[in-house]
């Protein structure tokens, strides 16, 4: 049976199409990994993946074309969750998934939009979920890291740092460590690396 990896946060804009492609990139050197791309109306992370590059290491589909028996042969599933879900929707997915990654900002209103993210889960008992900060920037990432970490959230050591990189690999249709013209992209690859050691610690 597959490991299933849900990426999800009730706010938008938080870097979870980001998260899901490059950690479904990083879990492909691991083992046979399957993308389904939840967001139907933009499809971005199947569009990001559909480009010609040669060195993508897993698979990806529309969520309307999954079925469990998709899950077949795969052996890890990484959702990218529609976005803006609600509280009840993101309990049914944490229990439904091995680990729930919640990405967010270090930023005033992302943090807001991730205490209304975690409340559901709280509430609901649930503990299969780990919080993942991205673009950081400055010392934001670890302020607020140690502050979640001193609430007792669960939340990733790693840090991903902010980068102009992730948009243009983005509009390349290439993952961050084949967009070499941009510097940063390797640091922000290494970065998702870090986050994928961490997933399967949890998972394991």
């Amino acid at each position: 049976m597959a490991t299933v990896i849900s990426v999800g946060n009730m706010k938008g804009g938080v870097g979870k199409t980001t998260t899901a492609v490059h950690l479904a990139q990083q879990l492909g050197r691991k083992g046979k990994t399957l993308l389904v791309d939840a967001d139907e109306e933009l499809q971005c992370a199947v569009y990001w993946r559909g480009g010609e590059f040669e060195g993508w290491t897993f698979d990806a589909i529309p969520f309307r074309e999954f079925a469990p028996e998709k899950a077949a042969g795969y052996e890890y599933v990484v959702l990218d969750t529609k976005g803006n879900e609600q509280g009840n929707d993101l309990v049914s997915l944490a229990r439904g998934s091995d680990l729930l990654v919640i990405p967010t900002k270090p930023d005033g209103l992302s943090a807001t939009g991730l205490i209304r993210t975690l409340t559901p889960l709280v509430d609901a008992g649930v503990t299969n979920y780990r919080v993942l900060i991205v673009a950081n920037v400055g010392g934001r990432g670890e302020e607020l890291r140690d502050a979640l970490a001193e609430q007792e959230v669960p939340v990733m050591t790693t840090l991903v740092r902010q980068s102009t990189a992730v948009g243009d690999a983005a509009e390349r249709r290439l993952p961050l460590e084949a967009y070499t013209t941009n510097r940063y992209a390797k640091l922000v690859a290494l970065d998702y690396g870090s986050v994928a050691r961490e997933v399967l610690n949890d998972v394991r």
